[in-house]
C-alpha cells in the first residue's frame, strides 16, 4: 500500500553534502553597547534599540511601536532616535534615555 513512498524520505546523494541551516558564521555581536552608562553584553548588530534597552532592564515608554509618535525617543551616540525602529550599529553605541 505505501510502497510508492518507500524512498520519499531517503537522502539524495546527488545534492552533495548537507550544510548547516541558519547564518553562516553566526550573528555579529557588538560588545561596545551601553545603556545609561551600563554595559550590555551579547548585543547583535542590527538589533532594535528597544530590545537592547529591555535586556538592560531600562524602561523606555512606547506608544505606536512604528516610529510615528516619538514617545520612545532616546539619544544614541549624541543623536535623537526612536527606539522602536532604530537599530544598533556595528561599532560603538552609547544609548541614553531622555
Amino acid at each position: 500500500m505505501f510502497g510508492g513512498l518507500k524512498g520519499a524520505f531517503a537522502n539524495d546523494d546527488s545534492l552533495g553534502k548537507a550544510k548547516d541551516a541558519g547564518l553562516s558564521g553566526g550573528p555579529k555581536y557588538n560588545d561596545q553597547v551601553s545603556v545609561n552608562g551600563k554595559s550590555v553584553p551579547n548585543v547583535v548588530a542590527n538589533q532594535k534599540i528597544s530590545q537592547v534597552c529591555a535586556a538592560a532592564r531600562v524602561k523606555v515608554p512606547y506608544n505606536c511601536q512604528n516610529g510615528e509618535c516619538g514617545t520612545c525617543t532616546v539619544m544614541m551616540n549624541g543623536r535623537k532616535v526612536k527606539a522602536c525602529v532604530s537599530k544598533v550599529p556595528a561599532g560603538k553605541c552609547n544609548i541614553q534615555t531622555l
